[in-house]
């Protein structure tokens, strides 16, 4: 079971880059955020103006070199980076969790289910006979291609035999099935959400609003609204076709060229307009990518994964979206809890939207200051060339080589968790990023995905008021 390997070996790899204890004790994000916030409210010691230039207010470089060491010899960190930084303000706002109304709700439906979308029922087989046997030519064609890559798609069957069996009951459900399934409109109602605890269930304030839909082309659409209490945070997962992609995170890059027709920048645009009606424009594109997704079956010959861009959106302050990391959140720590990001993964095809997964939404309700005073770039890398080797050196604590490779540095701001309440403050920051390490004992299947080989995991994050770690998690 190959992608579940591949899965369990980066969660484990993830595991230990966030929480591993440090051997010095670095100055972390959350100890005392009033004074974080007074600091950056101070005269700052570079000339202000009309336009924002922070290359020239923080002496900052295009480009900054240097190798390091760790003391147990085991880390080399090799640093050719282009130092990146917006032209803008950056801010310090105050974020609370948000919870959707109703006419939120029915504006998400509209946006993706369309003006009158036919609703079946999510109890029970709800599908028809012709798609059992769209399902079934699948499953022959991954079958026939079992070798090259239909073990790898069906990775939940150990052997082709295993396969067949499973093929041979979707065949005898066919039989059975029915030619068409009874539709109906929308309900708007939302459901609570119960969570299992060791007294039994128990409502947390977490409520759910999903809609599964009969589409003119015959395949079945998927709409899931949380709106979180106690137990969870906002969120909205989309998918236009429940039987064709199976998840738009296991993505696979290499051997199979981009043969779509839409370009990065109409994809982009296409996301856009779809946020905009969805009353999300407060999102904006931090990373995009060309990606092969999984799918649930293997028809395109020679290419069994689908095509697409995979867009991340996040907050934006000033025009200046939320940086962007394959780590997720910030850590929790002795003075703050565990905070995951808000954004948005969006996957765009010829036809569109096909994927929309929405996390942890927020809304900024206070601004603490519109001009952030920041630290120069000097006393930022001093910083890290101090820290770099400390926070999170899994290679001195468990003996083995390991290299970073940092390629940018970005100039941006992250969202941490409030000391004493629900919500999060945005911080400016430093992000020193690269690709994540893959060493010879790791296996060659992870380099060939490109799994978080695109310049986008951050090694350390540092605080650009104050000059603190913050300590992103998975």
């Amino acid at each position: 079971m190959k992608k579940h390997i591949f899965i369990i070996l980066l969660a484990a790899l993830l595991f230990l880059c966030a929480c591993q204890s440090t051997p010095e004790n670095p100055i972390v994000v959350g100890k005392d955020q009033s004074a974080m916030i007074e600091k950056a409210q101070e005269k700052p010691g570079y000339t202000t103006g009309e336009t924002v230039d922070w290359r020239e207010r923080l002496a900052v470089p295009e480009r900054y070199s240097v190798k390091l060491k760790s003391n147990g010899g085991r880390l080399t960190v090799d640093v050719d980076a282009e130092v990146i930084v917006p032209d803008a303000e950056l801010p310090i706002a105050h974020v609370s969790p948000r919870r959707f109304s109703d006419d939120d709700a029915q504006r998400f439906v509209k946006a993706l289910l369309g003006d009158d979308p036919q609703c079946i029922s999510r109890e029970g087989d709800n599908r028809t006979k012709a798609m059992y046997e769209r399902m079934i030519v699948e499953r022959n064609y991954a079958l026939d291609n079992w070798d090259d890559y239909g073990c790898i798609v069906w990775d939940m069957y150990d052997t082709r035999e295993e396969m067949q069996e499973a093929l041979q009951e979707l065949i005898d459900r066919a039989a059975d099935a029915p030619d068409t399934l009874e539709t109906f409109a929308p309900v708007f109602e939302w459901e609570p959400m119960l969570w299992s605890t060791a007294a039994g269930q128990k409502d947390l304030g977490d409520e759910n609003m999903g809609f599964l839909t009969l589409n003119a082309d015959g395949t079945r659409s998927l709409l899931d609204i949380t709106n979180g209490g106690g137990g969870t945070r906002s969120g909205i997962v989309y998918h236009r076709d429940i039987d064709g992609i199976a998840d738009q995170l296991e993505t696979i890059e290499g051997r199979w060229q981009n043969e779509l027709t839409i370009t990065e920048n109409e994809a982009k645009s296409v996301a856009e307009a779809k946020l905009k009606e969805m009353g999300l424009d407060h999102l904006a594109c931090a990373f995009s990518k060309f990606v092969r997704c999984y799918r649930m079956d293997g028809i395109r010959v020679g290419a069994p994964y689908e095509p697409g861009w995979l867009l991340v959106f996040t907050p934006s302050l000033n025009g200046i979206p939320l940086t962007y990391s394959h780590r997720l959140g910030v850590e929790n720590n002795e003075y703050t809890r565990y905070w995951q990001y808000e954004r948005c993964l969006i996957l765009v095809d010829e036809k569109g939207v096909s994927i929309l997964n929405y996390q942890d939404a927020c809304t900024a309700d206070e601004v603490k200051t519109e001009t952030a005073t920041l630290l120069p770039f000097s006393d930022i890398t001093a910083i890290f060339e101090k820290m770099v080797s400390i926070v999170d050196n899994n290679a001195d604590a468990f003996d083995f080589d390991q290299t970073y490779r940092i390629t940018s540095i970005r100039l941006g701001w992250v969202t941490v968790p409030e000391q004493n309440g629900e919500g999060g403050l945005t911080v400016p920051c430093w992000d020193f990023m690269g690709d994540i390490w893959a060493e010879e004992e790791f296996p060659e299947s992870w380099k060939q995905t490109g799994m978080m080989q695109d310049g986008s995991f951050s090694y350390l994050t540092i605080n650009a008021v104050d000059g603190s770690i913050i300590q992103r998690g998975q």
